[in-house]
């Protein structure tokens, strides 16, 4: 049976879509990127929070991202629970990541769960307050700065212990490939000069972020116009 495409519903462009559909074109699947205003985005949260729960406030930097699969009848919120019903119904190759009884399972969710409660709402908060905030706030801006220096010298240094080019295990997994769509923005976030020192800085994690960014599906994506805001 021809399997139908999956719709990914977005209220902007940029790294949060971006990641789930990566993980999308690398696994092959077939999907369609719509977007979505906010009162849909409402509506769709409230359809499906079980009990009728209150929709979340809506992040005002990337907005809500909605992934419908009609293959399975299943609608989810949130980039963190579509990246892990993407893998563990689609990836039962493990092409992109591991059996459940190793420990490389465990440990990539872990760096799932880093990349959406650090380096996604840091990097975030600091293009925020250096791009966008109405009024300059210093010691904010110095704050979250340092914040994106501690998530880069974090994986520089489990690169580095890894030894094999990637976070977890001797291949690239769903944990790498989730951090790649912000460390992209690296020079929005941190400005040019700042991040060049960055690079410079962390060997291993500029080798990793330009291993990630060579692969055909993050290309394709990255030129899609659709969920990269500079192609639009």
């Amino acid at each position: 049976m021809m399997q139908k495409p999956l719709l990914l519903q977005i209220q902007d462009s940029g790294p949060n879509p971006q990641k789930v559909a990566i993980i999308l074109e690398e696994l092959n699947l077939p999907y369609k990127v719509s977007f979505i205003t906010s009162a849909e985005a409402s509506e769709t949260v409230g359809n499906t929070t079980s009990g009728g729960g209150t929709p979340p406030v809506q992040d005002k930097n990337t907005g809500m991202i909605f992934l419908t699969d009609p293959n399975t009848n299943v609608t989810l919120w949130e980039s963190l629970a579509l990246v892990e019903y993407l893998i563990t119904t689609y990836d039962i190759d493990n092409k992109l990541s591991y059996g459940t009884k190793s420990p490389e399972c465990w440990l990539a969710q872990q760096w799932l769960a880093y990349q959406m409660g650090a380096q996604s709402p840091f990097y975030s908060l600091k293009a925020w307050f250096s791009n966008q905030h109405p009024e300059k706030v210093d010691s904010v801006i110095a704050r979250f700065a340092d914040d994106v220096n501690r998530i880069v010298g974090i994986m520089e240094y489990h690169l580095q212990q890894n030894g094999t080019g990637y976070l977890v295990g001797s291949k690239c997994t769903y944990a790498d490939l989730e951090f790649v769509a912000w460390n992209n923005k690296l020079k929005e976030v941190m400005g040019e000069k700042e991040t060049i020192r960055l690079i410079n800085d962390a060997p291993h994690f500029k080798r990793w972020h330009e291993m990630l960014m060579a692969r055909p599906a993050v290309q394709h994506v990255m030129r899609n116009p659709d969920l990269n805001a500079r192609n639009r």
